[in-house]
């Protein structure tokens, strides 16, 4: 591209002319061209500027292979100086006028500014060996927006140089106005000659279009003139040439359906609309805009009277109003006043006609110009003929005090749902269609659509789901960036450009608390924000911007905010939290943590693991994070210990308590016990009893090493719990008792009667129910004595069971309802809870059905709301049994497989085979023997493996029961018969069992009767066959 060339002065030639034309080739044209520029001036003040601009062009050079906006730089810094020696030509020092010399001061001033900018730059590159990865990438991106400064600096200096000086001396001098005229002949004769040229008009847009002031009404054709001539010699003698406006095709598109018909009713709903389609980046609001405008019901309303206006190519309000006028389809024009023409061919349009202003954000947050924009679009707004949509990022309507947007307002466009989400990855990736991972990759995604675009392009050439997901969560959002990619191809780039939104860079404190709340992948607390980053002291302005740009969502009950998967992953890369708030955050989520070694008896539990439960994505990242860091590993581990004695109680898992054992070995022998007793917990729970042991055992011996006895004698407790759960009753009773003589020997009243419960409970799993009855009352009679109210119910409740388990109905009805109402006089939802399931036991098998739904799904709602799920499984199981023995057959799979799923989940390998007996059950009485086979044989495996008392070999006869049938019904009468009387032999151990022993007998009794009238079937067919 050729600079512009000035006509000759009719005055001779200037010294300074001589240099007024160069190729821009390259840097070292421009470094020879300011050379001599420099050599060839004896003018101060001229020769200051030259050589500052000498000077700014020789630090880009050297920086320019870092940044390629360098070369942009360097042209700018060249055409400009040009700018200057051109309205300087032919004239000596004294010669120039006043105000051209404070004009190239001013410019000099501007590359001052560049100059110092620049400094900055390359101190930063020369030392970018020697700083971390994270702030070279930090400055990387905050270089490359000081060097658009620079650009933009200099582009808008020479903008305001040569419209200052060529009015000024218009207007000092009017007897130059028929030399301009020759000038601007000359330039429009060369703009012809290179329009012809060029390939369909494609020209470098230039932003700096000029507006002459109002009231000289006699030279106005002169300034007109000028103005052009202005604009020429800014871009290159080169003319304004914008880019194609052409409607795109409107793009596949998922799940947005129902959406877009709401987009379509909207346009369709009176003859003038505004809609605008908002929400964050990445959702594909174009592709949804597009859909609505290519749909056939607004294409037989519009016809061909669809325009589109791509906003993002206008980066000021002059170049707005030009792609206005050229999307509505107006010829080139040089009035001045270009609006007023686009509304006036509007006004007189004979047809409604629809605007699709598309990336709207872009326009919109130039600085010091939104006022102007609002106006632009309040006056098309009032034009009764034009509609119009805008696609904008953020949450905020644009111009809402002006314009009365379309209603009822469209909702934000968020997220997809999984269907939708798997749907738009397999067109694009058909291999990967019933990947069984590919759900969980989507997840990792939050089922963004542009994230789900790319990573299914990755997918289509070779990349297998398995392979990406590895990859996402080893790379994250790079994982889905481009070199040189835009909005639409790089995930990182469609972020920047919302991080880039003048509220959110305007903000000190937005971009700090985003950083807070990427470690939050659960969402952040409202009420608790003020604990998590007291140190932003400006939070909820900051969270004002954070929402309006759409970088964060409010949670459905609007008491959380969150931030999207792919966002958290940018911020957490590029924008790390600093030490002091991370240690603000990491603080306050200890507290939290620590909550969690609340006493069970303590009245406010319930709203303790209510809260917790709300946390727990939140605590796993930050305690793992913390343990994993050079410091606060003491008090890490601290938090862990809280945590997991919650988890223990909710939903059991050992990947944090884990990782903490591994950090206490290496520190504090007093809290690797600690560790480990929480650690043998969990594991008991889950019914991994040898790692259990072998857990608790270490925790013993470490507790008695630090003196800590009654630690000790709480996992020797534990010990013997777990033994009896595996019915090794008299390990069990040792364990318990040694526990118990170490609470007496450190007077420990308390602990040692929770010794004499567990005693009580080994009695009872023994079926020495006279013996666990006594040792339940003198339980009571201890807490009692010691004002242990919840002791005193506990026991009431455990001596129903016993009750229950011997078949006395009515004294079991009677402690247990005594039990429920000793815990709501307690506040305990959870005691009550168990009651209930205890009550709903009671009445199931006193044929009170109604009675025992009731009270089991009561149940099941207090242990639902306090996340209690493997107690809500238990009471999914009594209440599937209910609705068996009513013939709702339906009603009992959905509830089974619940109760499966949840066992599954909190990996208690005891309940799994119960709700695999009631699967059997309900298939069994529906006649899908094959199916109750299979679900009953897994169950009996199942059942043998946990070894789970009285109540396990009860549930084993149940099992045997259910199967002897089946054989029955199959013909295999001697496994019947063998099965049926091992479960009949363990129902009579219990006199409640009678009924099914009862039942028992008849099986067999029917399955010897068919084996007989089968052998006797067979005998006949033999004589038969020899007679014949």
């Amino acid at each position: 591209m050729r600079l512009f060339s000035p006509p000759k002065s009719p005055m001779g030639p200037s010294r300074l002319e001589s240099v007024g034309v160069a190729t821009l080739g390259g840097v070292q044209v421009s470094l020879t061209l300011l050379e001599k520029l420099l050599d060839g001036t004896s003018i101060p003040f001229v020769k200051g500027a030259v050589g500052t601009a000498l000077e700014v062009i020789k630090i880009a050079k050297d920086i320019q292979s870092d940044l390629e906006d360098c070369d942009n730089l360097i042209k700018r810094t060249t055409s400009l100086l040009i700018v200057i020696l051109d309205s300087l030509k032919g004239k000596t020092e004294d010669e120039i006028p006043s105000h051209l010399k404070r004009g190239v001061e001013r410019l000099s001033t501007s590359f001052q500014e560049v100059l110092s900018d620049l400094r900055i730059i390359e101190k930063r590159v020369r030392k970018r060996s020697s700083v971390g990865y994270a702030k070279a990438i930090l400055y990387h991106f905050d270089n490359m927006e000081k060097l658009k400064g620079c650009s933009s600096k200099l582009e808008w200096a020479v903008a305001e140089f040569q419209v200052t000086s060529r009015v000024d001396a218009c207007l000092m001098d009017l007897e130059r106005y028929e030399e301009l005229r020759k000038e601007v002949q000359e330039v429009q004769e060369g703009q012809a000659k290179i329009e012809a040229k060029i390939d369909d008009g494609q020209m470098k847009i230039q932003d700096g279009q000029v507006k002459i002031q109002d009231g000289q009404v006699k030279i106005q054709e002169g300034l007109d003139e000028i103005r052009d001539a202005v604009k020429d010699k800014i871009s290159g003698s080169s003319p304004l040439s914008l880019p194609s406006t052409v409607m795109p095709a409107s793009p596949r598109i998922f799940g947005r359906e129902m959406y877009i018909n709401q987009v379509v009713q909207l346009l369709l709903s009176s003859t003038s609309t505004r809609v605008p389609i908002l929400g964050p980046g990445g959702m594909g609001k174009t592709s949804a805009a597009l859909n609505a405008v290519h749909d056939s019901r607004v294409i037989e309303r519009f016809g061909l009277n669809r325009r589109w206006v791509p906003s993002e190519q206008a980066t000021s309000v002059p170049l707005f109003t030009e792609l206005i006028a050229k999307g509505i389809g107006l010829p080139p024009s040089k009035s001045n006043d270009r609006f007023s023409e686009i509304v006036a061919a509007l006004e007189k349009f004979d047809a409604t006609l629809i605007v699709l202003f598309d990336n709207f954000e872009t326009i919109w947050d130039i600085e010091g110009e939104q006022s102007a924009i609002a106006n632009i679009l309040a006056r098309l707004a009032s034009i009764p003929s034009v509609s119009f949509i805008i696609t904008m990022r953020g949450i905020q309507h644009p111009a809402s005090d002006l314009i009365d947007w379309t209603s009822p307002r469209l909702p934000l466009l968020t997220s997809l749902e999984m269907d939708p989400a798997q749907a738009a990855f397999v067109k694009i990736s058909p291999d990967s269609e019933g990947d069984p991972h590919l759900p969980e990759l989507l997840r990792e995604l939050d089922c963004m659509p542009l994230a789900i675009t790319l990573m299914a392009k990755l997918a289509e050439v070779g990349e297998t789901i398995t392979e990406l997901l590895s990859q996402w969560k080893q790379e994250q959002v790079k994982l889905l960036s481009q070199p040189g990619g835009d909005r639409t191809s790089s995930i990182e780039v469609s972020i920047r450009l919302s991080l880039m939104i003048s509220p959110v860079r305007m903000n000190a404190d937005a971009i700090p608390l985003l950083s807070v709340l990427a470690r939050l992948p659960g969402g952040a607390s409202l009420a608790q924000l003020p604990t998590i980053c007291p140190s932003i002291t400006g939070w909820k302005a900051a969270l004002r911007v954070l929402r309006t740009a759409a970088l964060v969502y409010d949670s459905p009950d609007k008491t959380a905010v969150r931030m999207l998967s792919p966002i958290r992953s940018y911020v957490l890369l590029y924008h790390p939290i600093a030490y002091g708030p991370l240690q603000d955050l990491r603080n306050a989520y200890y507290k939290l943590a620590d909550k969690g070694l609340v006493s069970e008896e303590a009245p406010n539990l319930d709203d303790v693991q209510a809260e917790l439960s709300k946390e727990e994505i939140n605590l796993d990242t930050i305690i793992l994070d913390a343990l994993c860091s050079a410091d606060s590993k003491g008090e890490a581990i601290r938090a862990t210990i809280g945590y997991s004695t919650y988890l223990n109680r909710t939903q059991p898992r050992v990947n944090v308590i884990e990782a903490a054992i591994q950090i206490a070995r290496d520190t504090s022998s007093a809290q690797l016990a600690s560790c480990l007793e929480c650690y043998g917990d969990i594991l008991r729970f889950q019914s991994r009893f040898d790692a259990a042991y072998i857990a608790l055992e270490e925790a013993v011996e470490m507790h008695i090493q630090t003196g800590r006895i009654s630690s000790a004698s709480y996992c020797l407790w534990s010990i013997g719990d777990m033994l009896l759960d595996q019915n090794r009753f008299e390990e069990a009773w040792s364990k318990v008792e040694e526990a118990r003589r170490r609470c007496m020997e450190i007077d420990s009243p308390r602990g040692a009667v929770a010794c004499l419960f567990l005693l009580g409970n080994i009695y009872e799993a023994q079926g020495k129910f006279d013996i666990a009855i006594s040792t339940l009352e003198e339980t009571k009679s201890q807490c009692v004595r010691l004002g242990e109210r919840l002791g005193q119910a506990n026991c009431l409740r455990a001596l129903g069971k016993v009750y229950f388990a011997q078949g006395q109905y009515e004294a079991a009805l009677s402690v247990a309802t005594e039990a429920k109402l000793a815990y709501a006089e307690l506040r305990s939802p959870r005691g009550t809870a168990h009651t209930l399931l205890l009550l709903g036991g009671i009445h199931y098998n006193q044929g009170q059905y109604s009675e025992a739904y009731s009270a089991a799904e009561e149940a099941r709602s207090v242990f639902s709301g306090l996340g209690t799920a493997l107690h809500a499984a238990d009471s999914l199981i009594l209440m599937g049994n209910v609705l068996l023995k009513q013939g709702r057959y339906d009603e009992v799979y959905p509830r089974a497989k619940e109760a499966k799923d949840a066992y599954t989940r909190v990996g208690h390998l005891q309940g799994i085979p119960d709700s695999l007996t009631l699967l059997g059950d309900v298939y069994l009485q529906e006649g899908k023997i094959d199916m109750a086979y299979t679900a009953l044989k897994e169950a009996k495996l199942r059942f043998t493996q946990c070894n789970r008392g009285w109540y396990g070999s009860m549930r084993l006869a149940d099992c045997n029961r259910a199967l002897g049938k089946i054989y029955r019904l199959q013909g295999q009468y001697d496994d019947a018969i063998k099965v049926l009387e091992e479960a009949r032999a363990t129902y009579s151990t219990q006199s409640r069992k009678k009924p099914d022993g009862d039942e028992c007998t008849r099986e067999i009794e029917l399955a010897l009767q068919e084996r007989d009238n089968c052998e006797n079937v067979g005998e006949k067919s033999v004589v038969s066959s020899v007679i014949d």
